[in-house]
């Protein structure tokens, strides 16, 4: 069997059937390729997704796993800060170096100096009977490690978290004054012995870290919940979360 096409010249060329059969084979072949690139490309296809699949799912597993170490960091910092709620932390009491590594002693100076006119205080208004003595009153006090060229910070533990509380409440009124503190008609008189509440490590990093911050006023802590307000406002925030960053706070 032959196939014959006319040309314009008027010849007749011959195709032969094992030029045709030729043509069909390669024809036969250029589909079974194709045929093989579209299987790899839908094999490639399949694999791509299942990379996906599993690239989200590893995805979501690392996010669920982060979550629950912020969770956990969470939790140690606010189990910690309640551990701190019956301690606070004191400046500007010095305490000869002979005495500095006696609880005992470091109890006493924190006592006589800066609680004991809180206490007196606190008797004149009538919240005490009787003003207990240091060893009723405090548990225990030591020297935080620091530079030994100023008085190192003191932290003090009470016994009772409602006489710790009464503290800070009368320390304004009742606490020693700074020799240079500012007029009695100011609202924050500068204490001679300041006393803050005892903050976790990660609480203190950002009480610091707003307080050095230009966009903010006034910073404080309040049952170890940090407060401040943005400068020249006057609406109270608090940070809801202390391993945020600064940024994302004051926004």
């Amino acid at each position: 069997m032959s196939t014959t096409r006319k040309k314009a010249n008027g010849d007749t060329p011959t195709i032969t059937s094992e030029q045709v059969e030729e043509l069909l084979a390669n024809q036969k072949n250029i589909l079974e390729r194709l045929d093989a690139m579209e299987q790899l490309l839908t094999a490639s296809r399949a694999e791509n997704n299942a990379l996906k699949t599993a690239n989200g799912e590893l995805t979501r597993d690392l996010v669920e796993k982060s979550n629950i170490i912020n969770s956990l960091l969470h939790k140690q910092n606010n189990l910690e800060q309640y551990n701190r709620s019956w301690s606070v932390r004191l400046a500007g009491i010095n305490i000869p170096v002979e005495e500095a590594s006696n609880p005992i002693l470091c109890m006493r100076h924190v006592y006589d100096k800066a609680l004991l006119p809180i206490l007196q205080g606190a008797m004149t208004k009538g919240l005490l009977q009787s003003i207990p003595p240091c060893e009723l009153l405090l548990e225990t006090a030591h020297i935080l490690p620091g530079n030994d060229s100023k008085p190192r910070p003191i932290i003090a533990r009470f016994y009772s978290r409602n006489m710790r509380s009464m503290m800070f409440q009368l320390k304004k009124e009742f606490a020693p004054k700074a020799d240079n503190s500012p007029s009695s008609q100011s609202r924050s008189p500068r204490l001679k012995f300041p006393f803050y509440e005892d903050l976790t490590k990660t609480n203190f990093k950002m009480l610091r870290a707003l307080a050095d911050d230009s966009r903010t006023g006034a910073v404080w802590s309040i049952g170890g919940v940090i407060r401040y307000k943005l400068a020249n406002g006057t609406d109270v925030k608090k940070v809801m979360d202390v391993f945020a960053e600064i940024d994302d706070i004051l926004k």
